[in-house]
C-alpha cells in the first residue's frame, strides 16, 4: 500500500470585520511562530497567559509565598494545584509565571513556558514548542511530538540542559493519564477518556512520563484530580477551594470598585459560594458597559430572580449553577444592549473542545449567519461578519472567552467549566424565544469544522498541523453534536474525522489516530454506512500495518462485500478495497494470489478511471512490487519504470508515491546484484524521505533499514551494523519490541553479527 506510513459600547463598534479582529487579536499577541517541522505537532504559543491576571490574588497570599518560594529553590517535587473547576487553580499558575518572568536582580531572565494538557494533541503541540525553544534537534521532535516511548525522556533531557530556575507549568491536566507517558493504553485511549481521573501512578510524576520532578526548576500541575496517589510519592498537591466571605468581597470590589459597598459586597459573595470564577465573571460584568444590573445587590437578586434566566438547577446548590447564572445574566444584558448573538456564539463554541484553542479563522460569518438573529434595517443585517466581530467582543468583554492572552495567536479559549454547562444547556434545556435552536446549533458548529478541513490533503505534510489542530475538535463533536444531527450532517462529520486520521497516521501520530477512528465508529448509525466503511477501511489498514494481517483481511473482506453490494462492482471505492486485500495478500507473501488480484482490479481501474488516473498507478505500482517478490526483477524493473515516469508527470519528483517508485527500484537494483547502484539510489530517496518527513518518520526508518541491508551486501559490515542498531533503537521506542518492523532489524542486526546473509523483508 503506497501509503505514507502514517490542525466603549458595542454599539458603536466600527464596522471593520472579522479580519480586523483578528488583527486586533495578533497584534496584542506580539507572537512569532514558526513553520511545524514536517511530521511533527502543529507550533504552539508556549508564552503564560498573564494579560488579564489581577495583580493581587485575593484569598490566595499563602499559596502564593510557597510558590514563589519553591520558583527560587525548587523542591524536587512536582507541584499540583488541585481544586474543582472555577477555583482560580490556572489563575494561580498564571499570577507565579508573570512573576517568574520579571527580570531577576542577579542571572538571566527565567524561562516560562505554559503547556495545556487538556487532550493528547494540545499536549503533544505545546511539549514540541518547548522542544524547539531547547533548540531540539529533529529526532527528538519527532519523538516528543508523536509521543514515543522515549519521548519524556528526550524532553526531559532538553531541559536537564536548560539554564536552570526555569519553571514549566502544564495547565488544565483533568486526565492525567495523558501525562503518564507512550504507548499506554491510558495514552492511546486518552482523547476517548477524557475527564477520566483516579488511575494511580498515572501521571508518571515519579520519572517516567511527561511531568517529573526536579532541583533545577519547577514543575506545576493545575489539575481538578487531587488524589495523592495519582500524582505519585514525588508530587506535591496543594489544594484550592472557595475563598472565604472577607477574600471573595475584596475580590468582587477589586474588579468592580464603584458597585457597592463591603457590605453588600460580602452579601454576593455569599450568593456566589466564594468560587473564584463566579466572582470573576459578576466582576467583569459589573464592570462592563452593558449592565442591567448595575451594583451588588441588583445583581444578587438577579440571581435569586427566574426572571428570563435559564437555570440548570433550580435548587441553585450546585457550583455549576451558581457559575451558569452569573453568566446567563451576561449573556441576557448583551442581548438587551443589541447583541444576541453572544448567547448562540458562545453555545456553539462549547460543542468544541474545552479549554483548547479555537482558531478564530474557523468562525466564518457565511457559515453563521443561519444562527443570528434578524437585524433591524440599516444595522448590519447585510454583514455576519460584523455581527460575528461584535458577539465576540461582548463574550470578552464580560469574561466569557479569552482571547488575548499571548498564549493563543488568532484564537480563543473558554472556560471548561463554561463549555459543560453550555453543553448541558444546548441537552437539557426546552426552546424558548432568548435559546437559539440547538440542533442548528450543533449543525452550524459541524459545518465550519467540515469547511476548515475541506480544502487540505491528507498525505500533503504541510497540511498536516491543520489536521492535528482540529483533531481534537472533531473528538468534541462527536460526543456533543453525532448523536443529534441529521444523516446528512452525520455523514460529513464522519467523512473530515476519517481524513483527519489519515492525515494523523500519515504525520505520525498514529494512536491518536486510532483513537479517532474507533471514537468515530461508535457514531456510525449502521453496518452499511458509507463514512463508517471508510473508516472501518482505514482501521484495517492500520490493523495491518501492525502485522494483524488476519484481522486486516477479515475487515477488508467485510468492507468489500458491503461496498460491492452497496455501491457496485466498479465503484472506486469498491476497487480501493480489492485493492488493498491484494496488498495484504502480499504483506503475507501470498505473491501469485498477490498478483492475481492485482491484475483484476488494474483492469477495472483503467476501464472506470483510466490509465493515467494516480489510482490505476498505484495498482500498477503494488503490481510490479508483487512480480519483483516473485523474482522476475526485469519484469518488474520495466514496468515500474513506466509508473515513475508517469508519476514524476502527473505528480511532481518531490511526490511521496514518486519517492515511493524509486525506492522499489532501488530494492530491484539491490537483489539483482548491483549493490553500488542500488546504494546510490538509496541515499537519494533517503535524503527526500528525511527532507520531507523528518528523520525517524517509519517511511524514513525504512528506508534507513534498507540501506543497511545493501551496505551489508557490499561487504561493509561494520557500517551496516552500525546502521542497524540506530534504526532499532528508534524503532524499539517508536513501535515497541513486538512490532513486525523492529522485529526485523533486530533479527538482521544479529544474523549479521553471526556473519549469516542478511535480506530485508520489503513491503511497500
Amino acid at each position: 500500500m503506497d501509503v505514507l506510513a502514517v490542525v466603549g459600547t458595542l454599539s458603536g463598534v466600527a464596522a471593520v470585520g472579522v479580519a480586523a479582529w483578528q488583527a486586533r487579536v495578533q497584534a496584542r499577541e506580539t507572537i512569532r511562530r514558526r513553520r511545524a517541522e514536517p511530521g511533527v505537532a502543529p507550533g504552539m504559543s508556549v508564552a503564560p497567559p498573564t494579560g488579564a491576571v489581577p495583580e493581587l490574588i485575593r484569598g490566595r497570599d499563602q499559596v502564593m509565598r510557597r510558590l514563589r518560594r519553591w520558583l527560587r529553590k525548587p523542591p524536587g517535587a512536582v507541584v499540583v494545584l488541585a481544586g474543582m473547576g472555577g477555583a482560580g487553580k490556572s489563575t494561580a499558575a498564571a499570577a507565579l509565571a508573570r512573576h517568574a518572568a520579571r527580570p531577576r536582580q542577579m542571572g538571566r531572565p527565567r524561562r516560562v513556558w505554559w503547556v495545556w494538557a487538556a487532550d493528547p494533541l494540545s499536549l503533544a503541540a505545546g511539549l514540541a514548542s518547548v522542544a524547539r525553544q531547547l533548540d531540539a534537534g529533529p529526532a527528538d521532535l519527532e519523538a516528543i511530538a508523536t509521543g514515543a516511548a522515549d519521548g519524556p525522556d528526550r524532553f526531559w533531557e532538553l531541559l536537564s540542559r536548560a539554564p536552570s530556575g526555569w519553571l514549566l507549568i502544564f495547565d488544565n491536566a483533568d486526565s492525567p493519564e495523558i501525562l503518564g507517558g507512550s504507548r499506554t493504553d491510558a495514552v492511546r485511549n486518552g482523547l476517548r477518556q477524557a475527564g477520566a481521573t483516579g488511575v494511580t501512578g498515572t501521571a508518571g510524576s515519579d520519572g517516567t512520563g511527561w511531568v517529573r520532578p526536579s532541583r533545577r526548576g519547577l514543575t506545576i500541575v493545575t489539575s481538578r484530580d487531587a488524589d495523592q496517589e495519582t500524582w505519585g510519592r514525588h508530587a506535591r498537591v496543594v489544594p484550592l477551594g472557595r475563598l472565604g466571605e472577607a477574600d471573595a468581597a475584596r475580590a468582587l470590589r477589586d474588579l468592580a470598585p464603584g458597585a457597592g459597598d463591603e457590605a453588600q459586597a460580602r452579601v454576593l459573595a455569599r450568593r456566589l459560594g466564594g468560587l473564584p470564577l463566579a466572582l470573576h465573571l459578576a466582576g467583569r460584568y459589573l464592570r462592563s458597559t452593558v449592565v442591567h444590573c448595575p451594583t451588588f445587590a441588583a445583581y444578587a437578586e438577579a440571581l435569586d430572580s427566574d426572571g428570563g434566566l435559564r437555570l440548570l438547577d433550580s435548587s441553585g446548590a450546585s457550583d455549576r449553577s451558581v457559575v451558569t447564572r452569573t453568566w446567563e445574566i451576561s449573556l441576557d444584558d448583551l442581548a438587551r444592549g443589541g447583541v444576541p448573538q453572544a448567547r448562540t456564539l458562545v453555545r456553539l463554541l462549547s460543542c468544541y473542545a474545552a479549554d483548547a484553542s479555537i482558531p478564530l479563522d474557523l468562525l466564518d460569518g457565511r457559515r453563521l449567519s443561519s444562527l443570528f438573529p434578524p437585524e433591524p434595517a440599516g444595522r448590519a443585517a447585510d454583514h455576519p461578519d460584523l455581527l460575528l466581530e461584535h458577539g465576540l467582543r461582548g463574550l470578552e468583554r464580560v469574561g466569557l472567552i479569552d482571547t488575548g492572552s499571548p498564549g493563543r495567536e488568532r484564537a480563543l479559549t473558554l472556560h471548561p467549566l463554561v463549555v459543560e454547562t453550555n453543553r448541558l444547556h444546548l441537552r437539557e434545556m426546552p426552546a424558548r424565544s432568548a435559546e437559539p435552536d440547538a440542533a442548528l446549533v450543533r449543525q452550524v458548529a459541524v459545518a465550519l469544522v467540515v469547511g476548515a478541513l475541506s480544502g487540505l490533503r491528507v498525505d500533503e505534510p504541510a497540511d498536516w498541523p491543520r489536521y492535528r489542530t482540529f483533531g481534537v475538535h472533531l473528538h468534541a463533536l462527536l460526543g456533543t453534536a453525532a448523536d443529534h444531527l441529521d444523516p446528512d450532517g452525520l455523514t460529513a462529520l464522519l467523512r473530515s474525522t476519517w481524513a483527519t486520521v489519515r492525515a494523523l497516521d500519515a504525520s505520525g501520530a498514529h494512536d491518536v489516530a486510532e483513537t479517532l477512528n474507533r471514537a468515530a465508529l461508535a457514531h456510525v448509525p449502521g453496518p452499511d454506512h458509507e463514512a463508517g466503511l471508510c473508516l472501518r477501511h482505514q482501521l484495517a489498514w492500520k490493523l495491518a500495518t501492525r502485522g494483524e494481517f488476519t484481522d486486516a483481511e477479515l475487515m477488508f473482506s467485510e468492507v468489500g462485500e458491503r461496498r460491492a453490494r452497496l455501491l457496485g462492482d466498479d465503484d472506486p471505492q469498491t476497487l480501493t478495497t480489492r485493492h488493498e486485500l491484494a496488498w495484504v495478500a502480499g504483506c503475507q507473501e501470498r505473491w501469485a494470489e498477490a498478483e492475481a488480484r492485482y491484475d483484476l482490479v488494474l483492469d477495472e481501474r483503467r476501464r472506470v478511471l483510466g490509465e493515467q488516473h494516480p489510482d490505476t498507478l498505484l495498482t500498477r505500482f503494488e503490481r510490479g512490487w508483487s512480480i519483483a517478490n516473485q523474482d522476475r526483477f526485469e519484469e518488474a524493473r520495466t514496468e515500474l519504470e513506466l509508473v515513475l515516469r508517469d508519476r514524476a508527470r502527473l505528480l511532481g519528483e518531490a511526490h511521496h508515491r514518486t519517492v515511493g517508485t524509486r525506492h522499489e527500484l532501488a530494492w530491484i537494483a539491490a537483489k539483482q546484484g548491483r549493490p553500488a547502484e542500488a546504494e546510490r539510489l538509496y541515499r537519494h530517496v533517503l535524503d527526500d524521505r528525511r527532507r520531507a518527513l523528518g528523520d525517524e518518520h517509519l517511511s524514513t526508518l525504512t528506508v534507513r533499514h534498507e540501506l543497511a541491508w545493501v551496505l551489508a551486501r557490499r561487504g561493509r559490515s561494520k557500517d551496516a551494523a552500525a546502521l542497524f542498531a540506530e534504526v532499532l533503537a528508534v524503532r524499539r521506542r517508536r513501535l515497541g519490541e513486538d512490532h513486525p518492523d523492529t522485529r526485523a532489524t533486530a533479527l538482521a542486526l544479529d544474523r549479521l553479527s553471526q556473519g549469516r546473509e542478511v535480506d530485508a523483508r520489503h513491503l511497500v
